[in-house]
């Protein structure tokens, strides 16, 4: 196939800009070779010849043209990927058609990434390529395969970004550190494996789908991670998740991916990368897809949970209620098992009755606080009784209602415990929280998208709290 010559505008306009944005010129000079371009034309329009022979650009096994390249098209290319199955809470999706990505701010918080880069320090090598490559200046970081280390907090760290993706652990690779000092970079790449390589690396596992790639530090200059084709560039902000997908959706791989980890001009650049697979690298049966139909429940705040004092002089009221009504409680008859007596067959709970004026003052009481917090109009779908909790009590891990519970409150009204008893719940980055309420502190949730419960016995005679579920007016449960 013979060499283009013709550079439209829009191609002008990219070596342009990038050209005046300082990046690197030989590896602009590269990306033009690898798109077919003449090594003529190129150095015409750019006005600039590369410093390393022509030999050192040209990747050898492309040496046989397009055709090798399209004829490998379909070893190269991954499984289906559906998009439209991926939810990711808080993300931004890029308005673009060239490709699938997001942009995720704070996924991780500031002490997370201090303790990811102090466990990068100690274990970093020298980067390797997954081929041969003759500029030895393509890639100059460090490494740290963090996956490999026996190390709990990393383990958490992998699993939640799996569970962001609500794609199982077997269709993925172990987290990497990538550690860049001054001048150090990435030159510009792709993170599909191409034709030449996918024998040795996708052979098993099928091709890369979804790069996971989170910033851990503020870099004082330099360091961007530019996707010329794409017209962005990303500058590291510590916590920020950077998510894309390197396939088509019809599982061929997509070039507008190339991306380039610019050098560090002042300061350091640490970041973790978790690559995703087409295939599983276990059992061959996993399905790719983890998440539940509560999951795509639209998320409505940004961590997912905020705990507060319940107003006093409400709080009074229902105290009050509480002691004068304690002999009458009834036992509760729970459907199904997620509450239960760990000790035993004996009942784990009692339900006191609210008086209906009393159940309308909390959700008075409760709907303007709620709204103000989740940013959306609520109407209430339950105001639950007082519930006590007896010794050895346990709640399951579980989410709630999908048609209806949707915004949730939890007011601790009484507890006789030995030790604290929590609430365990994840937030909307899937980190764990235990939430530890005394009687008037009260929890707000995302009860229906968030997985939550008691899942450590009750020590102590009793803990005795109210429900109180809400759904914004414009609700719509999810389809999956």
């Amino acid at each position: 196939m013979p060499k283009k010559t013709y550079f439209n505008s829009e191609w002008k306009r990219w070596i342009k800009t990038n050209v005046d944005a300082g990046q690197d010129k030989d590896g602009i000079f590269k990306i033009l070779l690898d798109e077919g371009y003449q090594y003529s034309a190129i150095k015409r329009v750019m006005k600039y010849e590369p410093k390393v022979p022509v030999s050192q650009l040209i990747n050898p096994f492309h040496a046989t043209g397009q055709q090798q390249r399209q004829d490998s098209l379909q070893d190269n290319s991954g499984a289906k990927i559906s998009p439209e199955k991926l939810f990711i809470p808080n993300a931004q999706r890029l308005d673009t058609d060239k490709a699938e990505f997001y942009t995720l701010h704070n996924f991780l918080n500031a002490d997370e990434c201090c303790q990811i880069i102090e466990l990068i320090n100690q274990k970093k090598q020298p980067s390797q390529l997954s081929s041969y490559e003759a500029d030895q200046s393509f890639r100059t970081s460090s490494t740290c395969h963090l996956g490999h280390i026996d190390n709990a907090f990393m383990q958490d760290i992998d699993q939640r970004i799996c569970r962001m993706l609500g794609i199982h652990s077997d269709y993925s690779e172990v987290i990497q550190g990538q550690y860049y000092e001054i001048g150090q970079e990435f030159k510009p790449h792709t993170d599909y494996f191409e034709a030449h390589e996918f024998g040795n690396h996708g052979a098993s596992q099928g091709q890369r789908t979804y790069t996971f790639m989170i910033y851990l530090n503020t870099v004082e200059e330099g360091g961007e991670t530019v996707f010329p084709k794409l017209g962005e560039a990303f500058k590291p902000e510590p916590g920020m998740a950077v998510i894309w997908n390197s396939l088509n959706p019809d599982g061929t791989t997509n070039g507008n991916t190339l991306h380039h980890a610019t050098a560090v001009k002042k300061g350091y650049k640490a970041v973790i990368t978790k690559w995703f697979r087409s295939k599983p690298n276990t059992n061959k049966s996993v399905n790719m897809y983890t998440k539940e139909t509560n999951e795509y429940i639209h998320n409505y705040t940004r961590e997912g949970i905020s705990k507060l004092q319940f107003p006093e002089p409400v709080f009074k009221q229902i105290r009050a209620f509480y002691q004068l009504h304690q002999s009458q409680e009834t036992i509760e008859h729970i459907p199904g098992d997620f509450v239960f007596n760990q000790k035993n067959n004996a009942s784990c709970s009692n339900l006191i009755e609210l008086s209906d004026d009393l159940r309308q003052t909390i959700h008075d009481t409760m709907k303007p606080i709620m709204e103000h917090w989740c940013g959306a109009e609520l109407e209430p779908t339950y105001v639950y009784g007082i519930r006590v909790y007896k010794e050895h009590a346990v709640l399951k891990q579980h989410r709630d209602r999908l048609e209806t519970h949707i915004i949730s409150a939890i007011i601790n009204v009484d507890q006789d415990v030995d030790d604290d008893w929590p609430l365990v719940i994840d937030d909307n980055s899937y980190r764990q929280h235990h939430v530890m309420l005394k009687p008037g502190d009260m929890v707000l949730y995302e009860s229906g998208r968030l997985k939550h419960g008691r899942p450590f016995a009750l020590k102590g005679r009793r803990y005795a709290n109210i429900f109180c579920h809400f759904k914004p007016v414009d609700y719509v449960p999810p389809k999956f």
